[in-house]
């Protein structure tokens, strides 16, 4: 059991609540409409097991915690959070961010650990949870740009 940041496919993405009110509050802030993901998105699934701590107090030092606050991330460019009046897995609404301002906010964490720029997508397997959430996020920014699929948490 846990916790998993997983991608949304374009078929559940059709039929997500959250799709219609994300256009609404980006329409807000003068950007287009999400078009949702590609059929031919590829997969994201990663397990959130270790403790977060260090990584949340190292997010915080680096003002980049922001997006720790949010249940789904979508390959739109906008500052800060977006709340959405949606049920999400875990809280009575759903709080969006975006995956370029993820990608931004931790690439300077990323290279305070160490984590190199060429890192290979897929099921991490690094010891040190601090190290396993820095790059955790990083691969789920990435792909969440380079398929243009949303990622959320089940």
């Amino acid at each position: 059991m846990g916790i998993y940041l997983v991608n949304i496919s374009a078929a559940n993405w059709a039929q997500d609540a959250c799709a219609p009110l994300l256009d609404e509050a980006l329409a807000a802030r003068n950007l287009p409409p999400y078009p949702g993901p590609p059929a031919t998105a590829g997969d994201f699934e990663e397990k959130l097991a270790p403790s977060m701590d260090d990584f949340a107090d190292m997010c915080a030092r680096h003002d980049a915690a922001e997006f720790l606050d949010a249940s789904l991330i979508v390959p739109v460019d906008f500052a800060g959070l977006i709340e959405l009046a949606v049920a999400s897995n875990y809280d009575d609404v759903t709080t969006v961010f975006s995956a370029q301002r993820l990608l931004a906010a931790i690439a300077p964490i990323a290279a305070e650990v160490g984590i190199p720029a060429d890192l290979p997508s897929g099921p991490l397997a690094l010891d040190d949870p601090l190290t396993f959430y820095v790059a955790l996020f990083q691969q789920a920014a990435e792909h969440s740009l380079r398929h243009g699929c949303p990622l959320t948490y089940v």
